[in-house]
C-alpha cells in the first residue's frame, strides 16, 4: 500500500508578519525595497522569512501589478570577464533594492528574447553587449511595452526614450595616445575589432583624430576587424599577425580591449618581439587578468564597479518614472603597468 505524501501548506505573508510582530505592509516593503524600513524591523522580518521558509509568488505579483521587480542584462559576450564583472556590479546594486537580475547571453535569438522579456513583465533591460546588434524594431517592442531600456553607450542619435551609460572612449583614446607620446612613441598602431562601417565605436575614430592632432599623421597604422565583429584573444592575435606580416615599422600597439591585447602580445612574442622592449602594448577595460598577465598590461580602466552601479540607478529611476531619461558618460583612467616603456633607441 502506497503511503500518502503530506502536502505542506504554503507560508503566507500574514504568517511572516505575525512571527516578526509587524504589519503585512512592512513585510511587503522589506521584500520590495519600495519604502524605508529600519534595520531592526528588517532583521525581524528576514529572520521570520528564513524560519518559515517564505517564498513570495513573484509571477502572480507580476501579473497583477504588471511589474516584476526584475531587470534583464542582454550581452553577446559572456566569455569576456569585463561583462561578468559589470553584471555582478549591476546585480549587487539591484539586490539592495529588491530587484532580481536575469542574464541573457547572446543576440542570435532576439525575437525570442524580446518576446520572453515582455511576457514575463521584465521592468527594465540593459544592453551590455554591442547595442548595434539590437534593431530599432526590438527597441520599440520593449519600449512600447513599458519596459525601460538602457544602452551601454551614449550618442545624440539615440531614441529619446532610451537611457544610457557610456565610457568616454574619445577622452580615453586621447589619454592613451598622449601617454605613449610622452614615452617617446610616434609609430603607433591600432588593432580595432570594428571597422569604420560599424558606426558606433568611437575608439577607432578617436584614434585617427588624435594621431593627427598629436603627430600630424593623416593615415595612421590600422588593422580592423569585419562583421561579425569579435573582440577576442584570437581577433587580437590575427590582427597583430597581419600587422607583423606587413613589415610596417611600429613601436606601440593599442587594442580595442584587453582580450585582444593578450592575443596581440602572443603574436608579437611568437614573432620574436619582446614586450615592452621592442613593442609597447595598451589594452582597454582593465579586466581581472590584466594585472597578472605577463607582462602586466597597461590598460584603460572601465571603472566597472561605478559603471554597473550607475546602470542600475538609471534604469531604476526610469522604471519609477518614464519621463526621467538619464544618460551618463564616465571618464576612464589609465592604469600603467609593465607592457609599456619608452621605444628602444636604434
Amino acid at each position: 500500500m502506497r503511503q500518502a505524501i503530506a502536502k505542506t501548506a504554503k507560508v503566507t505573508r500574514r504568517e511572516v508578519a505575525e512571527m516578526a510582530g509587524v504589519s503585512e505592509a512592512t513585510v511587503s516593503f522589506v521584500m520590495s525595497g519600495k519604502r524605508y524600513v529600519s534595520d531592526e524591523l528588517k532583521d525581524r522580518v528576514m529572520k521570520a522569512i528564513d524560519t518559515l521558509g517564505y517564498y513570495p509568488d513573484m509571477i502572480a505579483r507580476a501579473m497583477s501589478e504588471k511589474k516584476s521587480n526584475s531587470i534583464a542584462v542582454l550581452t553577446n559576450d559572456l566569455e569576456n570577464p569585463l561583462q561578468m564583472k559589470m553584471i555582478k556590479s549591476i546585480e549587487e546594486a539591484a539586490m539592495k533594492k529588491g530587484f532580481f537580475v536575469n542574464i541573457c547571453g547572446g543576440t542570435m535569438n532576439l525575437d525570442r528574447y524580446v518576446a520572453n522579456l515582455i511576457s514575463r513583465h521584465i521592468d527594465g533591460v540593459f544592453l551590455a553587449g554591442d547595442p548595434y546588434a539590437i534593431t530599432g524594431s526590438h527597441m520599440d517592442q520593449l519600449l512600447n511595452n513599458n519596459i525601460s531600456v538602457a544602452l551601454g553607450t551614449v550618442s545624440d542619435k539615440m531614441d529619446s526614450r532610451l537611457c544610457g551609460v557610456g565610457l568616454d572612449f574619445t577622452e580615453g583614446m586621447k589619454i592613451i595616445i598622449e601617454f605613449l607620446r610622452d614615452l617617446g612613441h610616434t609609430k603607433i598602431a591600432y588593432l580595432s575589432a570594428f571597422d569604420n562601417k560599424s558606426g558606433g565605436d568611437l575608439r577607432l575614430s578617436s584614434f585617427i583624430r588624435y594621431m593627427k592632432e598629436c603627430f600630424g599623421i593623416n593615415n595612421p597604422i590600422l588593422k580592423t576587424g569585419m562583421p561579425p565583429y569579435e573582440s577576442t584573444v584570437k581577433a587580437g592575435y590575427d590582427l597583430a599577425s597581419s600587422l607583423i606580416a606587413d613589415k610596417t615599422e611600429f613601436t606601440a600597439i593599442i587594442c580595442t580591449n584587453d582580450m585582444m591585447a593578450f592575443g596581440a602580445i602572443s603574436a608579437l612574442q611568437q614573432a620574436g618581439m619582446r614586450v615592452p622592449d621592442d613593442v609597447s602594448v595598451v589594452g582597454i577595460d582593465d579586466i581581472i587578468f590584466s594585472k597578472t598577465f605577463y607582462p602586466a598590461l597597461t590598460t584603460l580602466s572601465h571603472k566597472v564597479e561605478e559603471f554597473g552601479a550607475e546602470v542600475f540607478r538609471i534604469i531604476c529611476n526610469n522604471i519609477a518614472d518614464k519621463s526621467v531619461v538619464e544618460r551618463k558618460i564616465i571618464t576612464p583612467e589609465l592604469v600603467v603597468r609593465n607592457s609599456t616603456a619608452p621605444p628602444r633607441i636604434k
